[in-house]
């Protein structure tokens, strides 16, 4: 009896360790985003930015895209109702005072800030060029759905 029951236990240990060790590949993995509709609105604005070309889901689309004096805002969704929105300005962009943020690396020579919740969100935000960058992940059940890894390597993806 005392044999089964390590059985069984060391059985149940292996599952749940397989389980979270895939969970967490997956929850890392980026995916190509196919940025060819996004650069063809960009081409209509008063200037030139970059876009994404990594997402942390599986066929984003363009969801809105939006452009208005020195701003410009899109969203990407996929199936699963996930989005992520972009907003590029020449503007500086500002957050409450006392809102909690942390300094970030952005690749190896760009520095920005990272918002671990914003009112459902989580918020990455770095200056480029004469631009500010800031991308929003609206999460549906929890935070932890993108890491602040992920949104880092969708911000180094831009070109």
């Amino acid at each position: 009896m005392k044999k089964k029951r390590v059985i069984i236990f060391t059985l149940l240990l292996g599952a749940i360790t397989v389980l979270l060790v895939g969970w967490s590949v997956s929850r890392g993995k980026m995916y190509d985003y196919n940025y060819s509709e996004v650069a063809e609105k960009m081409e209509s604005t008063p200037f030139n930015a970059r876009f994404p070309t990594k997402v942390p889901f599986e066929e984003m689309r363009l969801y809105d895209f939006g452009s208005k004096n020195q701003e410009v805002e899109f969203t990407l969704f996929n199936v699963d109702k996930e989005f992520l929105t972009i907003k590029i300005t020449k503007d500086e962009i500002e957050y409450p005072e006392g809102i909690k943020k942390e300094n970030i690396k952005i690749g190896s020579d760009l520095k920005g800030k990272y918002i671990p919740e914003h009112y459902g969100s989580r918020i990455i935000f770095w200056e480029d060029e004469e631009l500010s960058y800031e991308i929003t992940f609206r999460y549906k059940f929890t935070p932890i759905e993108v890491s602040k890894e992920q949104l880092i390597k969708m911000a180094e993806s831009f070109k």
